[in-house]
């Protein structure tokens, strides 16, 4: 099945632009931006910065806050944490991020929201489709096996005009296993569910700075595609199952 971006995303007042220095959105309005012509989806770099400095931040904050979300029913119920089911968990940190997400993107106008059923997506301009995903060692993901669920993660399906091709990526956030810990927030480009091209890990925003550039670490990932099953027998984010 193939994806195609909506044509009726608006993105007023983004910030697009080159970045002023390596792994950092710059700041420079006239250099860049989504509508700029083809972009390399294997430079991690070129999709960041069409992404833009507004929906990075929205979504490292989402990421954040769900964090500090989890924090807080610990403080209110700490004998709930450690008997909690990892699917259980694991669809209350999904549900934390969307939440979040939803306020800070929807009521900016920045970017498109759809959830249909369990699938939830988030367009950015006409170039980008994301879903969130939790992301263990190695950068790997987990989804119900669904021949679309999987499709999403295959790119360049079919033919597209210079600057209408559709890149989909996996946000979501770095997970500590053993801790049961959300860590960093993660961006990934994939050519198939079990092979990273490249990740990175965003700077969260500091409360109360102003923050209006963010900065990303790039991650290794592993020279051969690994098979992760993941918890597929206990289900994963919501947004992973019936196909999604």
């Amino acid at each position: 099945m193939a994806y195609r971006p909506s044509m009726s995303s608006a993105l007023p007042g983004w910030n697009t632009a080159l970045p002023d220095s390596p792994g950092s959105v710059g700041a420079n309005p006239d250099r860049g931006g989504i509508f700029s012509g083809m972009i390399s989806a294997e430079n991690a770099d070129a999709v960041l910065e069409n992404l833009g400095d507004k929906f990075l931040i929205a979504f490292a904050g989402s990421v954040a806050a769900a964090r500090s979300d989890i924090d807080a029913m610990c403080a209110w119920q700490p004998s709930w944490f450690p008997t909690m089911h990892s699917r259980c968990l694991s669809n209350l940190i999904h549900d934390r991020i969307w939440a979040h997400l939803l306020t800070t993107v929807e009521a900016d106008q920045s970017a498109t929201v759809r959830e249909s059923g369990p699938t939830r997506e988030v367009q950015v301009g006409t170039n980008f489709l994301l879903r969130i995903k939790r992301h263990r060692t190695g950068n790997h993901i987990s989804t119900y096996p669904t021949q679309t669920a999987l499709a999403f993660y295959l790119q360049n399906q079919q033919p597209t005009l210079d600057g209408l091709e559709l890149i989909t990526l996996a946000a979501g956030y770095r997970w500590d296993e053993e801790l049961r810990k959300i860590n960093a927030p993660v961006l990934s480009y994939r050519d198939g569910k079990d092979n990273p091209i490249w990740a990175v890990e965003l700077d969260e925003p500091q409360a109360g700075t102003g923050t209006t550039a963010i900065r990303w670490t790039p991650l290794g990932v592993p020279d051969l595609p690994q098979v992760d099953f993941g918890d597929l027998n206990e289900t994963d984010e919501p947004g992973t199952a019936n196909g999604s």
